[in-house]
């Protein structure tokens, strides 16, 4: 299992190379791309070095996640924090924490994550900066929880058998080998109590802002730090939440740039590509988060889904991502509501349901700092239309743009497996960390508006 586990991390680390073709950049001329790619390289060298662990059983009694019955008052705080093991001790010091956050109705609540320390120094200018690197999908389950996984790599839920497998510690330690400090959100109710609130984007932005203030809080740092966001795909829309909540929410944060890859900027845009993929699975998830906020949607989902369809959202929502996939990738989703409709086509239909995702989308407000956003024409998952147009409604709010069109090709186009969704974040990093660098530095950046 070590030797599979280090061949994965490796495989992936490999599709980080830099992109011939892209549309608005050009690697070829580029050292702080380069730069990018060599520190994707010190991560993957990182992990091999270490060796991955096989994965250990998922301890759901861990009381480290169990929050105390006083919370701090206030959101962005540090409840406790823990030494963790982890697969690259060469390159950074990691410690788990836990902090408050706030819910869309302003209430209190915990929030688990990830901090790593760098044992590099910072060569930049300015102080150290810290990146808050915000997830891609894990799923549902507290189990699917990035700071949950074994030696922050890999871990398995023998209870249920839900694989948690940490895909993106390689870019944190990417970052960590640049000296850049590193914070990861687990967000409200992925590890901690409650329902996982997927893709309720006011809440994804505040679990980012909440994070840095609290890893600046926890490294000691001076609140006024530069700090810099990092996301792709459910972590794109995190992070591009957080860019828009910031000057509202945040004021106190020095944000200096965010890379936000194929955001789900459109949500009721978003579910139609989404229903009858291979990841089906995260309408399940959303549709336990929306009504725990929202308890009127509970009787529209009981009205749209038959006893199928019920199932499936609550076995989604006990899932991490591989395993929904598995048990319901590439259903037909006309089989799981009363009426014989589609999910997306319910969705649609549903007034209430279609305004409740509605507020959520993006593009409602500026940015409060540059922008890189990414996507592509072939991402079979979050359409590439969407993303153009959240760029564009940033331009025209007076945001900071710099859209890149990172050229890929369509792998597997014959059904929508969502691997051409997923390889954009493997490519896309050394353009993203350059991006950040640049930021950091104060280098002039691109501008597509």
């Amino acid at each position: 299992m070590k030797k599979i586990a280090t061949a994965a991390f490796s495989a992936l680390l490999c599709l980080s190379t830099p992109l011939a073709h892209a549309s608005s950049f050009n690697p070829h001329n580029s050292p702080e791309l380069q730069a990018g790619s060599s520190l994707i390289d010190a991560g993957s060298s990182a992990i091999k070095d270490s060796g991955i662990p096989s994965p250990s059983s998922f301890d759901a009694s861990d009381p480290f996640y169990d929050p105390p019955a006083e919370l701090p008052a206030t959101a962005g705080q540090i409840i406790r924090t823990q030494p963790t093991e982890h697969i690259g001790p060469l390159l950074a010091s990691a410690t788990k924490i836990l902090y408050t956050s706030s819910t869309v109705h302003g209430d209190i609540v915990p929030v688990s994550g990830l901090l790593l320390e760098p044992t590099a120094p910072w060569r930049g200018s300015g102080p150290r900066p810290t990146v808050v690197m915000a997830p891609g999908t894990r799923g549902g389950a507290d189990a699917c929880a990035p700071s949950r996984s074994a030696y922050q790599a890999l871990s398995l839920d023998a209870g249920s058998g839900n694989l948690n497998a940490n895909y993106e510690i390689p870019f944190a330690y990417a970052a960590a080998s640049a000296g850049m400090r590193v914070v990861v959100t687990d967000y409200i109710g992925l590890g901690t109590p409650g329902p996982h609130t997927y893709v309720l984007h006011t809440e994804e932005g505040n679990a980012v802002l909440d994070a840095a203030r609290a890893g600046l809080q926890a490294s000691g740092s001076a609140p006024d730090s530069p700090v810099g966001f990092w996301g792709y795909s459910q972590g794109g829309g995190s992070v591009a939440a957080a860019a828009e909540r910031a000057a509202s929410y945040a004021p106190d944060l020095n944000v200096k740039g965010v890379y936000s890859g194929a955001p789900p900027a459109n949500l009721p845009e978003v579910i139609k590509a989404v229903d009858g993929s291979s990841i089906i699975g995260v309408l399940g998830i959303s549709l336990v988060g929306y009504p725990a906020r929202y308890p009127e949607l509970n009787a529209e989902i009981d009205r749209i889904f038959n006893e199928k369809g019920k199932r499936f959202i609550e076995d989604s929502a006990n899932s991490c991502i591989s395993d929904a996939a598995k048990k319901w990738g590439l259903m037909d989703s006309r089989t799981l509501t009363n009426s014989g409709k589609s999910m997306a086509e319910e969705a649609a239909n549903s007034e209430l349901l279609h305004s409740y995702l509605s507020r959520e989308n993006l593009g409602q407000h500026a940015p409060v700092a540059p922008v890189m956003i990414s996507s592509s024409k072939a991402d079979d998952i979050i359409p590439n239309f969407q993303v153009e147009q959240l760029a564009k409604d940033y331009c025209s709010l007076g945001g900071k743009v710099f859209y890149y069109n990172n050229g890929l090709d369509s792998l597997t186009s014959s059904q929508p497996y969502a691997v051409d969704h997923a390889v954009g974040m493997f490519t896309d990093a050394p353009a993203s960390f350059a991006f950040l660098n640049d930021r950091f530095n104060d280098v002039p950046m691109q501008h597509s508006c």
